[in-house]
């Protein structure tokens, strides 16, 4: 199998922008029956080519149309939430610099505390520059940092010695399997004042 690359010039730069018109455009009204359901909705940037397996970044013309793209489903959602008893979390979240993996997650009262605690935090850290330049309503929001971290169990790890080259800690020390997590990056959990 091939690896996929940045490289490599993708064209129809148009074809791209209409389909994330399109991704914006069906993301601007929350999924209520989702929230009631299974007390959590959100937007990922689920766009073809970037999302596929495996994912990769795109391009910083289309990276700052997609966080526009984010931050307006972020504003018509909070508009959408305003008085309502069963939104208890609404959050933009902001990865770098795997930043296809951003999205927009709104949770139930009783799923909200799940997903204030879902990133372990890690100091302060302004946005990376490349993004707070381009979009100027990020400073419209109060940000929290986190760790961007991935799992392997013991035999994973294991199997894979060399991967413990990394910074890695300990998540879950079990008598018979420990859970060792790696840092990729870090995330910006975005809230509006009285939500942070």
């Amino acid at each position: 199998m091939r690896r996929l690359t940045n490289r490599k010039k993708l064209r129809g730069g148009h074809t791209q922008l209409r389909r994330l018109a399109r991704w914006r455009q069906r993301f601007l009204e929350p999924d209520w029956t989702e929230l009631e359901a299974f007390g959590v909705d959100y937007v990922k940037l689920w766009l073809d080519p970037w999302s596929r397996y495996p994912r990769r970044n795109p391009p910083a013309w289309l990276r700052r149309e997609m966080l526009t793209g984010l931050l307006d489903i972020h504003t018509a959602w909070a508009r959408a939430a305003a008085g309502r008893a069963d939104v208890g979390y609404l959050a933009l979240w902001v990865s770098w610099p795997h930043f296809i993996d951003s999205q927009v997650v709104m949770a139930s009262p009783e799923r909200a505390q799940m997903y204030r605690t879902m990133f372990t935090p890690a100091k302060p850290r302004p946005l990376p520059p490349q993004l707070l330049a381009q979009e100027p309503r990020l400073s419209d929001l109060h940000w929290a940092t986190g760790l961007d971290e991935f799992f392997l169990t013991g035999e994973e790890v294991a199997a894979g010695l060399s991967v413990l080259r990394r910074p890695y800690r300990v998540a879950d020390p079990g008598p018979l399997h420990s859970l060792y997590a790696f840092q990729r990056g870090h995330v910006w959990v975005g809230q509006k004042g009285e939500d942070a």
